[in-house]
């Protein structure tokens, strides 16, 4: 009995194998930025288990939708798509491709069209991310390269609707309480289910500002590193 309880423990404490056993073969991202994932995987065991749930659903239906078709959408629902859902997205890429699973699309888009924040963008600059900005028109675009090996991500500020999205047959991940209680229904999707994060825009002029975005960063990144190693341990 008490071997049993001891081994339940362990689970409980140590619910993931050595760092050196999560992969043993990635691919390779930035070298900053490559070190910054690498370090991630210790941190999987420290997500909430309400949180991890949510993440698992999510795991659950892309595999569900891989099973059936050749790919699976994923479209990440905010109120501004201006700095939750960019930085969900632009992370969700990168890990995506960390772990190998090309045939997941993940897109990005709010209530409202506003600008990409730029405490986002610097918050990836600060873990690795080489980021372009077009300042030609008035609602910026930003270049988020990851690799050497892929094209870049290409985001600026849409709504959830904007033609560069599906229109049927994605999964909706709400990272905002605004945008749950403003779009209860969002038109063509099969699955929906919410991931909602603290919005550090408030304290955009703050002394505190740029350790929130970092933080923030930090716990995205976690969250869809995560997922992905839960996809790719399902391949």
């Amino acid at each position: 009995m008490n071997v049993i309880f001891t081994v339940l423990v362990i689970c409980l404490l140590y619910p993931f194998p050595a760092a050196t056993q999560e992969l043993k073969r990635p691919n390779k991202l930035y070298p900053i930025l490559f070190n910054y994932a690498r370090n991630l995987y210790d941190e999987y065991g420290n997500i909430p288990m309400e949180r991890r749930y949510v993440l698992d659903e999510i795991a659950s239906y892309v595999t569900g939708e891989l099973q059936f078709n050749a790919h699976a959408d994923l479209l990440i629902l905010g109120s501004n798509n201006s700095t939750r859902s960019i930085l969900v997205e632009a992370w969700a890429r990168a890990a995506a491709y960390y772990y190998g699973i090309s045939n997941v699309n993940i897109f990005s888009g709010g209530l409202q069209v506003s600008q990409v924040s730029t405490n986002a963008i610097i918050a990836l600059e600060k873990a690795g991310f080489i980021v372009y900005k077009d300042t030609n028109n008035k609602n910026p675009s930003y270049e988020i390269k990851y690799s050497y090996k892929v094209p870049p991500l290409v985001v600026t500020s849409k709504k959830y609707n904007d033609k560069t999205i599906p229109v049927n047959g994605f999964g909706t991940v709400v990272v905002c309480p605004n945008a749950d209680i403003n779009l209860p229904v969002v038109k063509g999707n099969n699955f929906r289910t919410s991931l909602h994060y603290f919005d550090p825009v408030a304290y955009d002029q703050s002394p505190e500002a740029p350790e929130l975005y970092l933080e923030r960063s930090r716990e995205i990144a976690t969250e869809m590193f995560y997922l992905f190693y839960k996809l790719k341990k399902t391949k």
